[in-house]
Order: structure tokens, then C-alpha cells, then sequence
């Protein structure tokens, strides 16, 4: 199951957040959540259930295992079970996120497997956990359902965010659900919602017509990668925005997953403001490699960036892709970094379009003779110089929701535009009031839209 499905959001989500309101106790709380999360993980896979618990129980025992040596002052041991769990959520999501590396026996019915970013964020989940207790940010976690809410959360299976154990342990043992909360998670759902049924699917029909067409054509070839990475980024910022949704009608206050894109970070902050605080994670796990010196901060850049690239996928693209992010961030760290950060914002803009639009894009191509064909494409090499008739159609027709995605990606026009919303807003009751009744339309505009779609393609299917 994921958030976009009218099952979901229609039936179980509903459910939950009205059964939630019939105690105050946050231990009645909690098990509405986990029975919901459970249906959510296991709809239509049973099995994967079993698998689920076995690991929380292993990563409860763990825990706890290394709070008692770290008590007593024994760092070796705490050490090895901290390997041990390691290994433990490596295996989860080898087995249930990249199980395509098996084959025979080894390799899962797909009725059985967990969806594999579901996997990738509850192996972080389980490891940061043991990590926090090895290294004092938070207590062994004597109550395993606690540890359950944590672990099997449904808000936190698709687009994290990496919360840590120990920031939301206080929410966990007591929270309150007030009107505001449910109306300010409606909102952030329905913005969610758009993007993922609205927006997200027609950049991926434009990367099809860039990239797939039988004639390839620079202009194609340009837009085509650009909409690969907007599908990408409405997508993940999508469910991040519902996550933090269902955080907030459950009475969790969640961080956002993504960062707005700004040319100030460089390239390091581009690859930070996806995926925040998995990067966030990485970055510290990463700062315990012993050493000192620039040698030791290259080393835990590239580990860092390979590790990453790893959790995404395992395979060859992603791992080179993974070590040109990290030779890249070096580079900017140690040799060109303090020059470029004092260039003009327009500079700094192209560099990392560029950037990003050559180094990410060697995940989307199968082989490097796929990938060198397409940077040649980007230079007018083998290919014509005008959109493809199918590409012109895509762009001319939808160019209200390509404008409204512009928008939301381009920070500075969007805050000028809000500005100016709030202004009005201020100006009298009366503006104040349009402005309230007209977000409400569109939002409701929105919604209805996202369920016609979805029932429309549910029928299709």
C-alpha cells in the first residue's frame, strides 16, 4: 500500500485518525497506530508481518544489549552488538529493498516482499536507534511497543524522515491531537497529494518523450533528463509532504525530508536537500572513521556518498554515480569550493544544472555506451535541433501545472508571490477572507481532481 492509493488515504487513514480521538491515553494511541501501520505494511503480503516483528525484536534486544555494556563502561562489547545490529538491518535491506541481487530460491515473490523503501527506511530506523544508545543520545528503550511505534510507524515508511528515537520518544510516551493539527495535516496532505497524482506523473510522460522516442533531439534530450529529476523530486517530496501529514493528524511533529533547492550550498547542498536527514544520518555515522586531517574528511565524504548511493540501488551507475558526488563535494571542500561561493547567483545556478544534470543522469542508462550517446545529445551531436512533435504537444497542453511546478521548485518567485498574497491578506477583513475561501477552493479543487484521477486510472488498469 502507499499514500496515493484511495484505499488508504479514503478508508484506513480516516480510520485511524477518528479511532485515535476515542482515548487520550497515549498508550491506546500507539496501538491504533501500530495495528494501522501493520495493515498498511502487510496489505495483501502477510508474510512480510512475521519479518517485521522478528527485526524489531532482534533491534529491542540489541538495544538494550548495548545500553547495559555502555553502563558499564564496557566499549567493546557494546561495539560488537552494534556490528551485530548493523548487520541485522543490512540484511532487511538487502532481502526486502535490493532482493533483485538474488536469484533462485533466495529471490522473493513479490507478494511476500516489503515495498523496498519501506525496507530501506526501517533498516535506518532499527541501526540509528542501536547507534543512539552506543554513542549516549538516547536511553535502551525497555518497552518494545514503543520501540513498535517507532519501528512500523506508517508515517515514517515512504519518505522517512530519519527521526531519531530519542526526539520523538517524548511524543511517543505522551501527545495531544488538537483541530489545528488535523486541519494543518489536510493541508499538507492535499499539497502532497497534487504532486504525486498531478504533477509528478505528467514529468514522467515528458521524460518518456525526451528520452524514449525513436527520434532523440536536443531539446529532448535537455528536457527529458530535467523531467526525470522533477518526476524524482515531486515524487519523494510528495509522500515527504504526506508523512509529515499523518505525523501531524497523529500528534507527531516530523522535520521535513527535503530542503527548498538554493544555489548558496553548492553542490553539497543540492544533495542535502533530498533526502535531509538520511544524509544527515550518513554524515555523522561517517564522522566516527578514526583520523584526522584532510585525508580522513576525504575518506568519510566518499564512504558517505557511496553508502548512500548504495541504499538507493546496488548497482554499478549508482555506485560510479555515488563517487562523483563524493569527488565532486572533496573538490569543493578543498580546492574550488570558497571561490565559486563568491560567484553571482546566475553562475552558481548553471554550474549546478549542469552538474546535476551530467553526474545524476548516468543512473537512469542502462550501459555507458546509453549514457555517452546521451551527452553527446546534449551538445547537438547525432540528433536534430528541435522538439519532437510529441514534446511540443506534452508542453503546450500542460503548461499551467508545468508553470505551478516552476513555481514551487524556484524559491525566490514563490516567496515573492507569497508575500504578495500576504500583503493582500493584511490589507482588510475582507481581502483576508477571499484569500481564506479561495486557498480552500483550490485545495478542494485539488483533491477532487487527485480522486477522479486515481479512480479513472484504477478503472483503467
Amino acid at each position: 500500500m502507499v499514500y496515493s492509493d484511495l484505499l488508504f488515504f479514503l478508508g484506513l487513514l480516516p480510520c485511524s485518525v477518528a479511532l485515535s480521538f476515542l482515548d487520550r491515553s497515549a498508550e491506546y494511541k500507539n496501538l491504533i497506530l501500530i495495528l494501522t501501520s501493520v495493515i498498511f505494511i502487510s496489505w495483501a503480503k502477510p508474510v512480510s508481518v512475521c519479518t517485521v516483528f522478528i527485526a524489531v525484536i532482534l533491534i529491542y534486544l540489541l538495544g538494550l544489549g548495548i545500553g547495559f555494556f555502555s553502563k558499564r563502561e564496557n566499549k567493546p562489547a557494546s561495539a560488537v552488538l552494534l556490528a551485530v545490529s548493523l548487520i541485522v538491518n543490512a540484511a532487511v535491506l538487502l532481502i526486502f529493498g535490493h532482493n533483485y541481487l538474488f536469484e533462485g530460491a533466495l529471490q522473493l515473490d513479490p507478494k511476500y516482499a516489503i515495498l523496498p523503501v519501506a525496507a530501506a527506511y526501517f533498516a535506518v530506523r532499527g541501526f540509528s536507534y542501536c547507534f543512539d544508545v552506543y554513542t549516549g543520545k538516547c536511553r535502551a528503550e525497555k518497552n518494545i511497543f514503543c520501540l513498535l511505534t517507532y519501528m512500523i510507524s506508517y508515517h515514517l515508511m515512504l519518505a522517512g524522515p530519519v527521526v531519531r528515537y530519542g526526539d520523538i520518544e517524548p511524543a511517543i510516551r505522551k501527545r495531544t491531537v488538537s483541530g489545528r493539527d488535523i486541519n494543518d495535516g489536510l493541508d499538507l496532505f492535499i499539497t502532497g497529494l497534487g504532486k504525486a497524482v498531478l504533477i509528478a506523473p505528467l514529468f514522467d510522460r515528458i521524460r518518456l518523450a525526451g528520452l524514449n522516442a525513436p527520434d532523440v533531439t536536443l531539446f529532448g534530450s535537455w528536457l527529458g533528463m530535467a523531467a526525470f529529476f522533477a518526476q524524482g523530486y515531486f515524487t519523494f517530496t510528495a509522500a515527504a509532504d504526506m508523512a509529515a501529514a499523518f505525523g501531524r493528524m497523529n500528534g507527531f511533529d516530523y522535520p521535513k525530508n527535503y530542503t527548498e533547492i538554493r544555489t548558496d550550498g553548492l553542490f553539497r547542498g543540492l544533495v542535502k536537500s533530498y533526502n535531509t536527514t538520511l544524509v544527515g544520518f550518513y554524515e555523522e555515522a561517517f564522522s566516527a572513521v578514526p583520523g584526522k586531517g584532510a585525508a580522513r574528511g576525504c575518506i568519510c565524504i566518499m564512504l558517505c556518498c557511496i553508502a548512500a548511493a548504495a541504499w538507493y540501488h546496488i548497482s554499478a551507475a549508482y555506485l560510479a554515480v555515488g563517487a562523483a558526488v563524493g569527488l565532486i563535494l572533496i573538490l569543493e571542500r578543498y580546492v574550488w569550493g570558497e571561490k565559486l561561493a563568491k560567484t553571482p547567483f546566475f553562475v552558481k545556478g548553471i554550474y549546478l544544472l549542469i552538474l546535476a544534470l551530467v553526474v545524476f543522469g548516468g543512473i537512469y542508462f542502462d550501459s555507458f555506451a546509453d549514457y555517452k550517446l546521451w551527452l553527446l545529445s546534449l551538445v547537438g551531436k547525432g540528433n536534430a535541433y528541435k522538439l519532437s512533435h510529441t514534446l511540443k504537444y506534452l508542453v503546450k497542453n500542460n503548461i499551467f501545472l508545468i508553470a505551478a511546478a516552476f513555481i514551487i521548485v524556484c524559491r525566490p518567485l514563490k516567496e515573492l508571490i507569497f508575500k504578495g498574497i500576504d500583503r493582500y491578506a493584511d490589507s482588510s477583513d475582507r481581502a483576508y477572507g477571499q484569500i481564506r475561501i479561495t486557498k480552500t477552493i483550490l485545495r478542494a479543487a485539488v483533491f477532487i481532481m487527485c480522486v477522479v484521477t486515481l479512480a479513472l486510472r484504477t478503472a483503467g488498469a
